[in-house]
């Protein structure tokens, strides 16, 4: 009786630890790519765990999430995705916060002699034959956003037909500084980051909704400390560093 409650413990702390073992797993909007995973190598380095992290389009991810996929917390470029996850009982909305900004800019290639262009400029500029990029205003956030600047300024239908729509902003970025579209509608901090693409003009904020990455904890998990850790101080200096905007 006793070796069977010793064996029977065992196999419980062996269960713990192995689920200990197992890296929380961060699924975030693609244009957090370098921040998070600096963000990353910090957390390891405060509390020796490692973390695993999924990039792409913020409604991508919440939909692999709706279906199951293991995540333990999500970085939406917006809030509605959050809200999605959160009217599905996938997100919980107790944990849920607001990490940083960013702001929106027309980007065109490193060698492109184009200057700061206004509405007109850039339907001139994309003729008969250029591209806008964009990512998918139906489920990237930066898609959308860049919808609403281009609608706010009155040139979306004009434009519309003339956009290149990627899976995300990343990708959006990748077709100007390949040269594959002559200008693109990207995250400031992306196109900072960029040693292919410059940045045209950075859209007036009033354009479209306020750019806002918002993060929560999914139901389903039950680990804090990571949610903890992405509002402390250290990580709004990382935040800082690359570009995003911190209250």
């Amino acid at each position: 009786m006793v070796l069977k409650i010793v064996t029977g413990v065992l196999a419980v702390a062996a269960a713990m630890q192995a689920a200990h073992a197992k890296p929380a797993i961060v699924f975030a909007a693609a244009s957090t790519r370098l921040v998070v995973e600096e963000i990353a190598a910090a957390w390891t380095a405060s509390c020796g765990e490692r973390l695993g992290m999924v990039f792409a389009s913020s409604g991508a991810l919440a939909r692999q999430i709706e279906q199951g996929a293991p995540a333990n917390v999500f970085i939406s470029a917006n809030g509605a995705w959050i809200d999605y996850l959160v009217s599905k009982n996938e997100a919980d909305p107790a944990t849920r916060r607001a990490l940083f900004g960013n702001r929106l800019a027309l980007v065109a290639p490193r060698d492109s002699k184009a200057g700061e262009p206004d509405g007109d400029a850039v339907l001139a500029r994309l003729g008969l034959r250029g591209r806008l990029a964009i990512a998918d205003p139906r489920h990237a956030p930066a898609g959308i956003y860049a919808k609403q600047a281009l609608t706010s300024i009155g040139i979306w239908k004009s434009v519309a037909p003339r956009t290149a729509r990627t899976r995300d902003v990343r990708s959006a970025l990748a077709l100007v500084e390949r040269g594959e579209a002559l200008l693109g509608i990207v995250y400031r901090t992306d196109a900072s980051a960029s040693g292919a693409a410059r940045i045209l003009t950075v859209f007036d904020a009033s354009l479209h909704d306020p750019i806002v990455y918002h993060a929560a904890r999914i139901s389903r998990e039950n680990r804090s400390g990571l949610m903890d850790f992405l509002s402390s101080p250290p990580a709004k200096e990382i935040y800082r560093r690359h570009g995003f905007i911190v209250d």
